[in-house]
């Protein structure tokens, strides 16, 4: 059975994007795949609603706009490149062996929502304006590779929660990269540092200690009485 191609949805895509900038958008409906194929597709301000296969295959897909990833959808290939200048509202979807970068791009204003959960190996939040990322609250991001956070001295990029603390899971191997970037107490990388547990005693390991201590206090009483009644 031979898979629909969604090149020519891109190119449409595009083509709409000339007529109705705010509407444009590419739609991977589901049981469709889009193939990157190795190469590069750019959509520039249009958004991506990815609802089927995205295939990368070491190729690199730009979005200067916003990104759905539905539930149900799926990245392939390996060592691509996916480079959102939006927000991006991701469920559950696992981005395989490949690379998510959020950067600046065509939304008014200067902050790119993350919501939903999403399982990437490499993430990139990176910014020459200062742009603030905020972080869907609790442990929905975990990186399995690399976290880069690239800023630049005169404008920092700048991380927040949604809500309560938020949470980059990394996996046993995963490095951090941190360059010029501001990352707050309600935002966590990495797991929670558990405190060192303190050693307690059974009931019956008590229960000795309060024998001995009570055994420690008589000898102790009992030899100031033997030595005052020597000294008398």
């Amino acid at each position: 059975m031979i898979r629909p191609s969604l090149r020519w949805v891109a190119g449409a895509a595009l083509l709409l994007s000339l007529c109705a900038p705010v509407a444009a958008q590419v739609v991977v409906p589901p049981g469709s795949s889009l193939d990157v194929a190795g190469g590069a597709i750019d959509i520039g301000c249009t958004s991506l609603d990815l609802q089927g296969t995205l295939n990368l295959g070491g190729g690199t897909f730009s979005s200067d706009s916003d990104a759905i990833f539905a539930s149900g959808s799926d990245i392939t290939g390996t060592g691509g490149t996916i480079s959102l200048g939006g927000n991006l509202s991701a469920n559950g979807t696992n981005t395989g062996n490949n690379t998510l970068v959020l950067r600046d791009g065509c939304n008014v204003g200067n902050t790119s929502q993350l919501s939903g959960t999403i399982t990437v190996q490499n993430l990139v939040l990176q910014s020459t304006t200062g742009r603030t990322f905020v972080l869907p609250q609790g442990a929905n991001i975990t990186v399995l590779g690399a976290l880069t956070l690239q800023g630049t001295a005169a404008q920092p990029v700048q991380l927040t929660s949604s809500g309560g603390t938020a949470v980059i899971n990394l996996g046993p191997n995963a490095t951090v990269t941190r360059n010029f970037a501001n990352v707050p107490a309600n935002v966590q990388i990495g797991a929670a540092t558990s405190p060192a547990a303190i050693p307690t005693l059974s009931e019956f390991g008590l229960v000795l200690l309060s024998l001995l201590l009570a055994a420690f206090a008589f000898r102790s009483r009992r030899d100031r009485t033997a030595f005052g009644s020597h000294s008398g």
